[in-house]
């Protein structure tokens, strides 16, 4: 008999990843009490695990967990593997390396048993990190903490902060430029995340959808520029995406709601990654926001934005830019995962232009930085080359 859990509760403000609101919350809450206390204990027990990796009897719970109903071994990926593990999986095929996904009540968990060729087991939650390494200084994850070590270290940050009650958010509000960006304390994959506010009523509605999955929300000024993802495995930046909310950009001639019609003809919005583009409420306060409508006819050449987020769920899209990165950014990037000291990092930075030294655009800076990216989104661009980051990880965990 196997024990399984019913999934999450669909929730328009998770978007297609929906997770359990109230574990979430208790996650973030014990995060935010415990881990400045306990960051170097947590330490010395990674190193620990990793000892234990390495003698090959980590792995050992699986099968014990599997013995007793709890949990069951998966030899090939389905619908609910993330797609980041799906390309290391099939990464890892092509080096004739087998892996094998442990789901803990039938909760798909990332957690992965991986066989490298030699015999030797590893294991790893969503991606394998070489033996010896640790995942980063304990705040990578936490916004509110890492602004303040970059402001710091004179690294680009939105200027803002973070509160526990709306009184202490509206304190911040009233004291950044507009508009401003709300959302959870730590990484939320633009979860509960909402932007261009610019009056405190907005701020208020906000304030309520972030806390509903964190303790601490974080009230920030709205950057300039499209959302970056660059990319850096061992200090090194290896590949660069732009990341665009669904928009169409007019030709003078179709309406609004025809360059919808013609924008999702594109192949890749057929399936499975990038979804049609489909107006809904957000989608129209957009609209409004930039005085259209879906009868407007916008100039040739006029970008129009179709809603808040960027996700591929809500119709965003990706372009590969590595090749444009100027110098001067590519410099700042790997600063900052040299500070971070993560062997793996992704680093949400907005920006105007890209192929321009950040130290000559106004607005600029890292809005957020992960320690487990989501680098499927180098290896299925919707427009641009593909690179194959899985490929660099195993190069840099088989080395």
């Amino acid at each position: 008999m196997r024990i399984t859990l019913p999934p999450p509760k669909p929730c328009p403000e998770c978007g297609s990843d929906p997770v359990y609101h109230k574990a979430e919350y208790a996650v973030h809450l014990m995060n935010m009490l415990t881990t400045p206390l306990f960051d170097l204990p947590l330490r010395l027990v990674n190193r620990a695990l990793d000892a234990r990796r390495k003698r090959h009897k980590y792995s050992g719970w699986y099968e014990r967990f599997e013995r007793l109903g709890l949990g069951e071994f998966h030899d090939t990926p389905d619908d609910k593997t993330l797609l980041l593990c799906q390309v290391l999986w099939e990464e890892a095929r092509a080096r004739g390396i087998q892996m094998r996904e442990f789901r803990f009540l039938g909760l798909a968990t990332n957690s992965f048993v991986a066989t490298l060729p030699g015999g030797r087991r590893i294991t790893f939650e969503s991606i394998p990190f070489p033996p010896g390494t640790q995942e980063g200084v304990w705040w990578l994850d936490s916004k509110a903490t890492m602004k303040k070590r970059f402001l710091k270290l004179g690294l680009p940050v939105a200027k803002g902060g973070s509160a526990f009650t709306l009184a202490g958010a509206k304190k911040i509000f009233s004291t950044i430029g507009k508009p401003v960006i709300v959302k959870p304390f730590e990484g939320s994959a633009s979860r509960h995340t909402t932007i261009h506010i610019y009056k405190q009523t907005a701020l208020e509605r906000a304030f309520k959808i972030a806390k509903q999955v964190s303790p601490n929300v974080i009230i920030e000024e709205e950057l300039k520029g499209s959302v970056y993802r660059p990319t850096l495995v061992d200090g090194k930046l290896i590949a660069t995406i732009r990341r665009d909310p669904p928009r169409v950009v007019g030709d003078g001639t179709h309406t609004t709601a025809e360059l919808i019609e013609i924008a999702n003809k594109h192949p890749a919005r057929q399936g499975p990654y990038f979804s049609h583009i489909k107006m809904t409420p957000v989608g129209e306060a957009e609209l409004k926001l930039q005085n259209v409508t879906l009868d407007s006819i916008p100039e040739k050449g006029r970008a129009i934005n179709l809603h808040q987020k960027i996700n591929w769920s809500v119709g965003g899209t990706t372009t590969d830019v590595t090749d444009d990165v100027h110098p001067d950014n590519k410099v700042l990037f790997e600063e900052i995962a040299k500070v971070l000291h993560a062997p793996i990092v992704g680093i949400d930075f907005i920006i105007e232009d890209i192929s321009k030294s950040w130290k000559e655009q106004e607005k600029c800076g890292v809005i957020e930085c992960n320690g487990r990216p989501f680098f499927d989104n180098h290896h299925l661009p919707f427009e641009g080359e593909p690179h194959n980051v899985a490929g660099v990880i195993w190069d840099l965990y088989t080395a």
